[in-house]
């Protein structure tokens, strides 16, 4: 990818066009004229670890008063699910589902999202790890934070966070990016989660915002650390669509 400068602008200008097309998973921030005006945008991703970690969440975000191309407000629905190893060799369980609402901020290159709602989220804990409880299930407020731009014509940058007064659950990832011959945006990408039971933290690279069709597709692999089995490798696949 990155061989020289002269190959590495050559092609850049290959991909100018498909590039110009590429969105990101939670915003679609892309050239009006190009995109969809949806009213609901439905985002999934799903990692899997060598450290015995999965996760799977889903959020459907809609603009009750236009589309997500022009600022307004937002409401949400977030889905989670994912399982874990503690540090007695237990087997840890977690399940979320959330009901937000916010607003969004279009810009010409940019935007900008955010959100509080409530929550429920279910921790379960197999007896193997007596150091924690069994099994909860509790309510509470959640807060979301979503940011996409693009520099320039041919870089984009993404960060989302948020945070969960259940159990002080958190999730945050950011990516940057390059135009690709993929027709999408490729580069590096860090992460971190956890909660009162399990902490993780990731750092990779992605390629993100290829579309096939109506879906908008990405990858992406590299290093994570967990405070259980410690340092291993992930991999994750990230899905877009709207109407």
């Amino acid at each position: 990818m990155f061989r020289s400068s002269t190959c590495f602008a050559a092609a850049l200008a290959a991909c100018v066009a498909p590039a110009a097309r590429a969105a990101d998973w939670y915003t679609g921030a892309v050239a009006p004229a190009e995109r969809d005006a949806w009213i609901v945008a439905v985002d999934a991703s799903t990692t899997i670890s060598s450290q015995g970690s999965q996760f799977a969440g889903a959020t459907a975000t809609a603009a009750p008063a236009d589309n997500l191309l022009v600022s307004g407000p937002r409401v949400r629905l977030d889905g989670l699910i994912g399982s874990y190893r503690t540090g007695r060799n237990g087997l840890g369980e977690q399940a979320e589902i959330a009901a937000l609402a916010g607003y969004a901020w279009v810009m010409p290159d940019a935007v900008l999202s955010g959100f509080v709602g409530l929550n429920i989220r279910r921790n379960e804990v197999s007896r193997l790890d007596d150091s924690l409880s069994a099994e909860s299930t509790r309510v509470g407020l959640k807060a979301a934070l979503d940011l996409y731009a693009r520099p320039t014509a041919f870089t984009m940058v993404h960060a989302t966070g948020t945070y969960a007064t259940t159990f002080n659950a958190y999730y945050g990832r950011v990516r940057g990016g390059v135009a690709s011959v993929a027709g999408g945006y490729f580069g590096p990408e860090f992460a971190i989660l956890g909660d009162d039971y399990y902490r993780q933290w990731r750092t990779g690279l992605h390629l993100s915002g290829m579309q096939f069709g109506a879906v908008q597709f990405g990858v992406s692999a590299g290093y994570l650390h967990d405070q259980a089995r410690k340092g291993g490798a992930y991999a994750t696949v990230d899905l877009r669509t709207g109407f």
